[in-house]
């Protein structure tokens, strides 16, 4: 009877041995920062800003600005960073962080 018992809890013990292997490996893994969707407050009609995913131990500002000077376009010299948001973004869970920043165009 004790047999079926701790097979299950051996069945157990397996499989959150291999979610934590996982986790493991997921966290070692490098995400490259990517654009996301802007906070809610910034109306749709707002082109000159945009919002980057990234992980504060794995990436450098200049890595996320780049990333941010790409989603701004050609037309765009630089890019300013406007705000910071660490909780309640749109930003998957190894990439926690959103930058959003202003796009600077090109004077002409």
């Amino acid at each position: 009877m004790h047999s079926g018992r701790s097979a299950r809890w051996g069945h157990r013990a397996r499989w959150a041995l291999a979610g934590a292997i996982l986790f493991g490996v997921a966290a070692c893994t490098d995400f490259p920062p990517t654009q996301t969707e802007n906070p809610l407050n910034v109306p749709s009609e707002r082109k000159d800003i945009v919002s980057v995913c990234y992980d504060d131990s794995d990436h450098g500002r200049s890595e996320i600005e780049t990333v941010a000077l790409a989603a701004c376009g050609k037309n765009t010299a630089k890019v300013t960073p406007w705000r910071v948001d660490k909780l309640l973004n749109d930003c998957p869970v190894f990439k926690k962080s959103r930058a959003s920043f202003l796009c600077v165009p090109i004077a002409r």
